[in-house]
């Protein structure tokens, strides 16, 4: 059993960059993913104060 899985990480240890590549991605994607949502929710609670957004938020929004 030891040495069938030091085997598999012989023979496929090159394969930890492409899947730490994917899970950094999936990783930004959820944050792009939270900063948009953040924005969101603030252009709807000024919506609901009827006042109008800043520029630098509508920016941040187009990004």
């Amino acid at each position: 059993m030891k040495a069938m899985a030091y085997d598999l990480f012989r023979d496929f240890w090159w394969l930890m960059f492409p899947m730490s590549f994917m899970a950094l991605g999936a990783f930004r994607a959820w944050l792009n993913y939270r900063a948009r949502r953040e924005v969101i929710d603030v252009l709807r609670d000024l919506a609901a104060k009827g006042q109008e957004p800043s520029a630098a938020l509508l920016a941040q929004l187009h990004r």
